[in-house]
């Protein structure tokens, strides 16, 4: 197991337990989410009413509902946000210049490889920006990383930026 951090927050925004990533473009990495339910939990606490009875248990004021919720989300605890165009390109432009003077520090060719992927990348992404959904780690520190999430069909497939 694997856990990935944001470069800049430190927040941990990912965690490859049982879900491969596919790296794409070589920027991104796509990591297909599912829809689980959360709630409505028994514990086993309901299995004591009949033996707790002559005491005054019930088991009213138990929440038995359950919720759909995609598990990278959950797990993550991730924000979801919103951008339009206009806000989305802003955004961006100054997460990859910061981005590209943190991978220069390092290594400057691979800052120049990454930086000509992500413009291909970003420039898909601005061209349906209506279909995607976008999250940031739980502390919503916007100068940080902002994932996006696009749906096919029932299934979320996420974006992370690889470095």
């Amino acid at each position: 197991m694997k856990i990935y951090r944001d470069i800049f927050s430190g927040e941990e925004v990912l965690c490859d337990n049982d879900m491969p990533l596919v790296l794409e473009d070589d920027v991104v990495y796509k990591v297909t989410g599912r829809l689980i339910e959360i709630g409505g939990e028994d514990f086993g606490i309901s299995s004591n009413v009949e033996e707790d009875a002559e005491e005054g248990a019930t088991a009213d004021g138990q929440d038995n509902s359950k919720a759909k919720v995609v598990d990278i989300v959950h797990n993550q605890q991730l924000q979801e946000t919103s951008f339009d165009k206009a806000s989305y390109v802003a955004s961006i432009k100054g997460y990859m210049k910061k981005l590209k003077e943190k991978l220069d520090e390092t290594d400057a060719e691979a800052g120049k490889v990454f930086a000509a992927g992500a413009q291909t990348f970003v420039k898909k992404v601005v061209k349906e920006i209506d279909e995607y959904q976008f999250f940031t780690g739980p502390n919503m520190d916007f100068d940080a990383m902002i994932i996006l999430c696009k749906w096919e069909g029932e299934v979320p497939t996420f974006y992370y930026w690889k470095d």
